[in-house]
């Protein structure tokens, strides 16, 4: 009776669980959706109509936008796809390759707007590129006058949105790696005469991308659709559809909200548009024509090509760390007049000023990321529990809650407005805490749920054997057994809602903000020394955070799978 009745609970548990996941994601998509077509009864619009698509298809430059999205979110990723696997290729079995993952965990670590910003302090007129060679090779002894940064076509958005997703694909790419025997297939393919390049996209890397396919579809859409770093990188005139939408729902105009609803709308159609592209692309590399002339083009022997590419892979990590360190001595300098390549001084009375005078704003930066983590933790192991406990092996539903990584950012936010204020909270803070879960618990399934569904039955067996309760079991054995899991769940999960942008923006609305928000009002109109700072406490938070976690592990697991 007992046993039957806890079943029963178990049910209703995930029943209301799927509720509270599923409605406000629909919410999230018809927010936007129905306003598109002029239908939201609250604000009196109740007849289906397609004037919102004649009027978005006719502002000035929307077609330049949405061709600039496209164009940036697709090559962004082929190239970091790409040289991710290149940089794996020619560090495999070599002594650095087992470096790699220490080297580029501090690039994961940080937000996509640090970045971004790294990028500002090194290619701007004023920036550390510029100073190494002034004045004795360019003659400037100020900073020249020029429109070269951002560019016109989104090539400085392309390279930010690389440097970030390259250190991701190289992570990712490692963890399958470790699921096959790719040293004895690399040997195989140097055994039949294949060059290195062919043997590895010829026979290895078909193999990870099965594994990190949902990770390229995620990119995917998050680089057509990304908000903060187009603002700072994109072009202005006109700038990437994600930007129009929020200027134009920036505006005061009760109209402004259906068009950028519709805006929203069609931006959700680019993504499925690169979708579609990216599927034929998929089935045009499987046809066996195209193997053999790819065969024939990645037998070429020439070693500077080669060495060519292996230099502008490289090149591109020593950006990302240059561009870092360039903001933190922003932040700690006194003065740094150009052509200086250093600050003449440095010091922490600017820094312990701007943490006076952002003390809060410190504070809910670092409480809202590790309340989202842990309850996204929390809800994993929940879910992950009571469907083993009713004995679900079925769990093809669970990619409902990908959803909100494949819509785009500011159309699920525009409708999930909607969502949010019909409950009319007075508190800002929690349905913040509330949106950001749709972002975090995603990266937290990735790592966590698999994890605890591949603990070893024996033991659970011998445990139950034993009389342990099953909360017991959870608790004793199935955590301590994927603690290091858990623990990676947890920091990946921080650094995900550390970083977020725009649901802070729609949802936080000026009441709520953090450091990530003020970073970039500060990169858009601040000075570069409070810029600096503030760069310098989104990088240094996820970083300790990291550290933080491998010393744990290293002192703390004993247990292993």
């Amino acid at each position: 009776m007992v046993n039957d009745f806890c079943r029963f609970l178990s049910k209703i548990s995930i029943i209301i669980i799927g509720i509270i996941i599923i409605i406000p994601i629909l919410s999230g998509f018809f927010g936007f959706f129905f306003p598109s077509f002029n239908y939201f009864p609250i604000l009196g619009k109740e007849e289906f109509s397609l004037n919102y698509f004649y009027i978005s298809m006719n502002i000035p430059g929307i077609y330049k936008s949405i061709i600039l999205s496209i164009f940036t979110g697709l090559v962004s990723t082929v190239l970091a796809l790409f040289f991710s696997q290149i940089i794996l290729l020619y560090f495999f079995k070599t002594k650095f390759y087992y470096y790699i993952k220490i080297i580029i965990t501090p690039l994961i670590a940080l937000p996509h707007i640090t970045m971004a910003i790294g990028l500002i302090f090194l290619l701007s007129p004023s920036g550390l590129l510029l100073r190494s060679i002034s004045p004795w090779l360019t003659g400037f002894d100020r900073p020249p006058n020029s429109y070269i940064f951002p560019d016109e076509y989104g090539f400085f958005l392309i390279l930010g949105l690389m440097l970030k997703e390259i250190p991701f694909i190289i992570l990712v790419s490692l963890s399958a790696l470790k699921e096959f025997s790719a040293t004895k297939i690399f040997d195989l393919g140097k055994s039949l005469q294949h060059s290195s390049f062919s043997t590895w996209f010829i026979l290895i890397f078909p193999i990870i991308y099965k594994k990190i396919r949902l990770v390229v579809f995620i990119i995917i859409a998050f680089s057509s659709s990304v908000v903060d770093m187009s603002l700072l990188l994109a072009p202005s005139t006109p700038s990437t559809l994600s930007v129009r939408i929020l200027q134009i729902f920036q505006s005061s105009n009760i109209e402004s909200f259906f068009i950028a609803s519709n805006l929203s709308l069609i931006q959700l159609l680019v993504i499925i548009t690169l979708f579609i592209f990216w599927f034929v692309l998929e089935k045009i590399v499987k046809l066996q024509y195209f193997y053999i002339f790819f065969l024939k083009i990645t037998s070429f022997k020439s070693q500077f090509f080669k060495f060519v590419i292996l230099c502008f892979g490289v090149s591109l990590f020593l950006l990302s760390f240059i561009g870092i360190i360039s903001s933190i001595l922003w932040g700690f300098s006194e003065k740094w007049y150009f052509p200086n390549f250093f600050p003449n001084d440095l010091n922490i009375d600017s820094f312990l000023s701007f943490y006076n005078q952002n003390e809060s704003l410190i504070f809910i930066s670092i409480f809202i990321p590790l309340i989202v983590s842990l309850l996204s933790s929390f809800l994993t192991i929940i879910w992950v529990e009571l469907l083993d406990y009713l004995n679900v092996k079925k769990t093809q539903f669970e990619w409902i809650i990908f959803i909100p990584l494949f819509i785009p950012q500011i159309s699920f936010l525009i409708g999930m407005q909607s969502f949010i204020i019909f409950f009319n909270f007075n508190s800002f803070l929690m349905p913040l805490i509330f949106v950001q879960l749709f972002y975090v618990i995603p990266y937290c399934f990735i790592i966590l749920a698999p994890a605890i569904r591949e603990v070893k039955s024996d033991y659970i067996k011998i445990a139950s054997s034993l009389g342990i309760n099953r909360i017991e079991r959870l608790l004793k054995i199935k955590i301590p057994l994927v603690f290091p899991s858990l623990l990676t769940s947890f920091a990946i999960g921080v650094i995900v809602s550390f970083s977020l942008y725009v649901p802070v923006y729609f949802i936080g609305a000026g009441r709520v903000t953090t450091l990530t928000v003020e970073a970039l009002n500060l990169a858009l109109s601040g000075s570069k020394q409070d810029l600096g700072i503030a760069t310098f406490f989104q990088i240094f938070f996820p970083i300790l955070l990291l550290l933080t976690i491998t010393l744990i592990n290293r002192k703390t697991i004993k247990w292993k799978i």
